[in-house]
């Protein structure tokens, strides 16, 4: 029935838009409301509060379903009959897309495209295309359609042979492939102008520590705690020729000296967001970071620190942070319980300036210059 109802409403963007906040603004209400009747509750007011969070929920939905109506309305002409089909359940759907290409999409293909382009501004729906043979490109390159992260690589240039990706402006290579491959080489969140050497701390599958490498460090000292995730690295590392500029430890980093339980596998989809709780079947080394800094680094100048919790006690705790030049940290308070303003403010009296250069959810990275 919605279908058929939407079919005749003539919906532009700006009506949309103005739909989306003027629910937005009825929510703000809402919430106000509950906070000042939660105050000070008679048996009225706990009945209001029910219909006021009743109303809050129905508000949501209705907001939610326009927002994805707008998303279905960048990518495809023919976004009502998508709707349609997708909600009969059909399995493979006729498109159309903004740029008038033609072809068949399934529910996975559906899905996946307006989640990309609901998340990333900076993918143009208008770009994707089909060729005669009902394959998706995105500009002239070919979309491997796997999962989310294949998606993303292929839209961002990356070919897959059959035994690695290859991204032909790094001219690099990947046996082994995960998001972070996407932030780091497409988005390029740890672009800087390097110096000299780089520690790495969550190394994960090697991409930060190749990027740097091919950035121009004269070495990378690189460190990951999983096992598995660390001979992944190893196999990328060495895929393109680089272990004489990368060192690969199979370590965690703090403040202090010791040793941690880690799980032995692990799903490297999951890897990213893996944080140490010394709960796992093998055990690995735990480096204190002013004994790397004294005893292997030469000439330090970047220190990156993407290891889902270490960065606040290395922060806090570490005399040898301001040994380097620049810092790139990604912070965890939701892991750490340690806030943002308390690393950054630590790092001002350091004599760092920082500034935040990329956020997902409640992690953010911060990219910092020591200040001369």
């Amino acid at each position: 029935m919605s279908y058929f109802i939407f079919r005749k409403l003539d919906i532009n963007n700006s009506y949309i838009l103005f739909l989306l906040f003027l629910i937005l603004l009825s929510l703000l209400v809402l919430r106000v409301t509950a906070i000042r009747l939660y105050l000070n509750l008679s048996h009225e007011e706990v009945y209001l509060m029910k219909v006021i969070n009743k109303s809050r929920e129905t508000l949501y939905n209705i907001y939610y379903t326009l927002y994805k109506i707008n998303v279905y309305r960048k990518i495809f002409s023919n976004w009502f009959y998508v709707i349609h089909k997708l909600r009969k359940g059909e399995k493979d759907i006729d498109v159309v897309l903004k740029n008038g290409s033609k072809g068949k999409c399934n529910i996975k293909c559906i899905l996946t495209l307006t989640t990309i382009i609901s998340e990333f501004s900076s993918i143009n729906s208008r770009k994707f295309n089909f060729d005669d043979n009902n394959r998706l490109y995105y500009d002239n390159n070919l979309i491997i359609q796997e999962n989310n992260t294949t998606w993303l690589l292929s839209i961002g240039g990356f070919i897959k042979n059959n035994d690695y990706w290859f991204f032909p402006k790094y001219n690099v290579k990947f046996n082994t492939i995960g998001y972070g491959i996407f932030e780091t080489f497409i988005i390029e969140q740890y672009y800087t102008e390097i110096q000299g050497e780089v520690i790495d701390i969550g190394a994960n599958i090697g991409d930060s520590a190749i990027y740097f490498a091919l950035k121009g460090a004269s070495h990378v000292y690189a460190f990951e705690p999983l096992p598995l995730v660390y001979k992944a690295a190893l196999q990328n590392i060495k895929l393109n020729n680089l272990e004489n500029k990368i060192t690969l430890i199979n370590g965690a980093v703090g403040s202090k000296e010791g040793k941690v339980k880690v799980p032995l596998n692990i799903n490297l989809e999951d890897s990213g967001g893996f944080y140490i709780t010394n709960q796992g079947d093998v055990e690995v080394p735990l480096f204190s970071f002013d004994d790397i800094v004294k005893n292997m680094v030469k000439d330090p100048y970047l220190l990156k620190m993407d290891c889902e919790g270490c960065e606040a006690d290395i922060i806090l705790n570490s005399d040898s942070i301001s040994y380097f030049e620049k810092i790139l940290v990604e912070s965890h308070p939701h892991i750490t319980k340690v806030s943002d303003k308390a690393l950054l403010s630590k790092l001002r009296k350091l004599k760092y300036k920082c500034e935040e250069r990329y956020r997902v959810g409640k992690t953010k990275l911060f990219y910092c210059s020591k200040i001369n």
